[in-house]
């Protein structure tokens, strides 16, 4: 195999990771990533990138209805090609690996890692979203977040780093939430808190709306309670947990952001994951050397 690292797909992230491997002095190849800012070979095939690097290096949402993201009309990446062509010598990395790709790869004795579900990893991403989430708060509505009203839908990871972020920029934040730790822990950091019993009668009180639960909070019968003032920004994974469709037919601003990381902070993000990637691939040792 010529090259150590194969980086296919994705955003700006992709970019930042595939030139901190070459500044590194790895042998790095991509496919179908940015062209923007990219100082990595471009290879001619995806079959051909496949069959010449050691590691493949896809998206942190790995794959959407059977294409690699990043797939265009132009340049395909499926799914069955890469695991066709892959062998067990290879190692695979990407995140939001979902389970018919991990089950595909332990039959094949490929060894795969999901950057999401890499603890270090993930937090650091939530690190990211909260604050791509904020950027977008301030974008979407014309006051300071510092004194406003900031409703936070839910409190696992992502969550927890944006309330407290906001919290720090002197907003007055909610976190709604079903269980009942997690409201107490939320209460000990200095938040305020409800159950999502009190949403449809409280939400008409925030400015902001930031949801992080990944299914559809935000339906008609919420939707019609809030303030056509007021804005949403969705982080949840898609298709997030709002009815978009109705917001807009109300006339209420709504956004679903995702892979925020890779639009406001792609280098930072990028270059913590290929460092991830040499770890656990030096740990291995996969024959990967500078």
């Amino acid at each position: 195999m010529i090259y150590d690292f194969a980086v296919i797909g994705g955003d700006m992230r992709q970019v930042y990771l595939a030139n901190y491997l070459k500044n590194q002095r790895y042998q790095v190849i991509t496919y179908a990533t940015k062209k923007e800012g990219s100082e990595c070979k471009e290879g001619k095939s995806f079959e051909n990138v496949i069959r010449e690097a050691k590691c493949m290096i896809g998206p942190v949402v790995f794959s959407k209805n059977g294409e690699i993201t990043g797939s265009s009309s132009n340049k395909k990446m499926s799914v069955e090609t890469l695991l066709q062509e892959m062998t067990k010598e290879q190692i695979l990395f990407g995140g939001c690996i979902n389970e018919e790709i991990r089950h595909e790869c332990e039959q094949k004795e490929i060894k795969a890692f999901d950057f999401m579900k890499m603890d270090d990893v993930a937090i650091y991403n939530a690190i990211a979203t909260a604050e791509g989430a904020i950027m977008e708060a301030i974008k979407m509505q014309p006051i300071n977040l510092h004194k406003s009203r900031c409703l936070v839908l839910g409190y696992g990871r992502c969550a927890k780093v944006l309330a407290a972020k906001l919290k720090g920029m002197d907003a007055q934040v909610t976190v709604c939430a079903r269980n009942k730790t997690a409201r107490s822990l939320a209460k000990s950091f200095g938040l305020e808190v409800m159950d999502f019993t009190e949403l449809k009668r409280r939400i008409c009180q925030y400015d902001h709306i930031f949801n992080t639960v990944p299914k559809q909070i935000l339906k008609e019968d919420i939707l019609r309670k809030i303030s056509k003032e007021s804005c949403i920004i969705d982080i949840a994974s898609y298709p997030g947990g709002t009815n978009h469709q109705m917001a807009e037919k109300l006339g209420i601003c709504a956004k679903l952001c995702p892979s925020l990381p890779g639009i406001y902070s792609p280098k930072s993000s990028g270059i913590m994951l290929a460092k991830k990637v040499l770890e656990i691939s030096g740990e291995i040792k996969h024959g990967i050397k500078k």
